[in-house]
């Protein structure tokens, strides 16, 4: 079985009748979400249904406990799929006087044993979405996951507070930052469809022009994001004194090359679900309380047994009672341990073999936007204004055009400032503009 991913929100410090409250219309969500599934019997610990994947029959497993612990209450549901998958939804609700806690994991066999490449890339349950709705203040960790869709960043000061956020230590969960270009994301929509493919799984977030160039100040053009491109930020390392941000980066022309076939939005989305949930499924563990309140009545029984002298029988009972939780367990451990192998084999995502691969920030092209480093003296380099703002042109940097109709300028202060912006120095040697070149043209420097 492949484990693809997991999911925990959860509310601490709550009070008792609030708490109780909250874990009641958890449950009518649970309830209702079955009920849509096709499972009739909603109290039965074991039934079949007939799932709306192909007519096929499911199943159900249902184990409701309550005790002086908390309240727990377990489903896992399989439904099998159109590629002769059966895929696995094991949901776990906790209630104790402490906190409110959802865990959910994701997994995936084969129906008949073979061996061939694949993958499965999952969507974000529907279950997941209803019960996030239900309150604006669950959490991961120390990382709040806010509001439900998109965070649209429009001032220079959203860009500092989102660098601030990026080098935090304490955030437990990615960050999507989706750039826009003259006013428009990559695709139309783009940012709420990653929003909703990773709810409870990332933070995903719209950068202005403005705020771009603010979070470029911040922390620098090569973990920056602008001009239509589209970032993952992983969370920083806890450990040790060294706190770089890694992540992977979709540039304006690596989105176009994706997108030969008017598909390119689909690829990004199965990207990011498949690296996000990838990581979701090693990094989010399962709350302790599960095992606590699974386990209480059998160690209340051994501990009666041990005061009170046990019988054959009775030891006999519990033993099994033990190996059964055990059973369990070795099945989760046996899930994690894919997991790990699968990421230290390196994973990446499923993708088209005309689709680049998708690389770290380290590893972009290196004539992207000026991110192999300052010009040297003597140096010839290409730039071409993308669009103006006030005050100065906004320069990228690009191979020649191939023109030999250079004119030197003396009054460009726009593009003299925006090279300045770009290059974070002005000792060029010669400034000249392409006579040829259209749509902005272009500036050849010699540094």
């Amino acid at each position: 079985m492949q484990h693809l991913s997991a999911y925990l929100m959860e509310l601490p410090d709550l009070p008792d009748a609030e708490a109780r409250a909250l874990y009641d219309r958890i449950n009518a969500e649970i309830d209702d979400w079955l009920s849509r599934k096709g499972v009739a019997d909603l109290s039965a610990s074991e039934t079949t249904f007939v799932s709306k994947t192909g007519g096929q029959a499911g199943r159900v497993w249902h184990a409701p406990f309550s005790n002086e612990q908390g309240d727990l209450r377990e489903i896992i549901l399989e439904e099998p799929t159109t590629d002769d998958h059966i895929f696995r939804t094991a949901l776990r609700v906790v209630r104790t006087s402490l906190r409110v806690v959802v865990y959910l994991t994701l997994a995936a066999r084969n129906v008949h044993s073979i061996i061939r490449p694949g993958f499965v890339v999952p969507r974000c349950p529907q279950i997941i979405h209803a019960i996030r709705a239900l309150r604006p203040d669950w959490h991961l960790g120390d990382t709040k996951l806010g509001p439900v869709g998109v965070t649209q960043l429009s001032e220079e000061a959203d860009g500092i507070a989102l660098a601030s956020n990026i080098l935090s230590t304490r955030r437990t969960m990615p960050i999507v930052a989706v750039s826009v270009f003259d006013g428009e994301e990559p695709w139309d929509g783009l940012s709420g469809r990653i929003a909703r493919d990773l709810s409870a799984l990332a933070t995903v977030v719209t950068l202005s022009e403005d705020a771009s160039w603010s979070l470029t100040d911040e922390i620098g053009k090569r973990l920056s994001c602008y001009g239509g491109a589209v970032r993952l930020y992983w969370p920083p390392l806890r450990s040790g004194t060294d706190a770089r941000v890694s992540g992977r980066v979709w540039t304006p022309e690596r989105l176009d090359s994706m997108d030969w076939d008017g598909e390119g939005q689909e690829r990004l989305r199965n990207q990011l679900r498949y690296t996000v949930m990838s990581a979701a499924a090693l990094g989010v563990e399962p709350p302790f309380e599960i095992r606590e309140i699974r386990t209480y009545r059998a160690r209340m029984r051994v501990r009666t047994l041990e005061a009170q002298g046990q019988t054959a029988e009775e030891a006999l009972e519990l033993v099994h009672e033990f190996d059964k939780e055990n059973d369990a367990l070795r099945e989760e451990n046996k899930a994690l341990q894919q997991v790990i192998a699968q990421m230290k084999g390196g994973f990446q995502a499923p993708q088209d073999a005309r689709v680049g691969e998708v690389r770290d920030e380290d590893e972009e092209s290196s004539d992207d936007n000026g991110r192999e480093g300052p010009p040297e003296a003597g140096e010839i380099r290409f730039y071409k204004k993308r669009y103006s703002k006030p005050g100065y042109d906004v320069l990228i940097r690009r191979g020649d055009c191939g023109h030999d109709n250079w004119e030197n300028s003396h009054t460009a202060d726009k593009a003299r400032k925006g090279l300045k912006r770009l290059e974070g120095r002005d000792d060029w040697q010669m400034l000249n503009h392409c006579a040829s070149c259209t749509g902005g043209g272009v500036w050849r420097v010699r540094w």
